[in-house]
Order: C-alpha cells, then structure tokens, then sequence
C-alpha cells in the first residue's frame, strides 16, 4: 500500500515537471539494465559503456503469457549536458510473453543509455546503464 502511494507520487511528479514519461519501472535495475514493471520485466542489453562506438542494443520485455500483446520498445542515451529523445526500434506483439527488438546506434563515451516501452499511452522505463 505505501509503495503504491509512493509510485503515485513519483508519478506525479514526472509528470509535474513535464518529464513526458509518465511510468518508471517499480524495482531497481539490476547490472544488466533490467527493471521490474507492474507486469513483467523490461531490460536494455549490449554495448560497452565508457567507450565511443556503434552498438547493437536489445531491448525486451517478459510478461506472464496469458495474454499477448503490442508493445513499442527502443531506448534513450543522456549524458551530464542533455537528455536525447527516445529512439524507437519499433512495434511487436509478444510471443509466450516475451518480445525483443534489437538496433545499432552511436554511444559515446560520456552517455547513460536505458531501455524504454510504449503501451497503452504510458512509457515505461528501465534505470539508466551508465559508465
């Protein structure tokens, strides 16, 4: 009950300062970029951190499999001066409550990167990997 209270106010508080993401995952990001959502898990892999080069990165999504569904995932880089806009991979529908989409892009050195999900009008987030 009070970790609800809690995911309430932080919710609104993103959303009070016009963070536009308005869900963020409800456990802490293990080393592999994972985060628990109120559904399932959402993680970011690949790339080496601290290091400027072009990375394939996967972002995937696991949820109990009693119902499929279309989710939009990609990611989001940042460094100390900005945040960047999200970088969308693309849409799928899970299969067996899992879904993976996969993209090469620039990281620099200096960025953080987290994974990001789209469904029903709400985003969620996993914590940001960062060197």
């Amino acid at each position: 009950m009070i970790a609800k209270r809690i995911f309430a106010a932080l919710t609104a508080l993103i959303a009070l300062l016009g963070g536009g993401l308005t869900m963020a995952p409800t456990a802490s990001a293990g080393s592999y970029g994972c985060g628990n959502t109120s559904n399932g898990q959402l993680c970011v892999r690949g790339g080496t951190l601290g290091k400027d080069g072009n990375y394939t990165f996967k972002v995937s999504y696991y949820r109990s499999p009693k119902a499929e569904i279309t989710v939009k995932l990609g990611t989001q880089r940042k460094n100390s001066k900005i945040t960047a806009l999200v970088l969308w991979f693309g849409s799928k529908k899970t299969k067996n409550g899992y879904v993976e989409l996969s993209k090469k892009h620039h990281l620099n050195a200096n960025e953080c990167i987290r994974g990001v999900m789209e469904y029903k009008g709400k985003t969620y987030v996993t914590k940001w990997r960062c060197p």
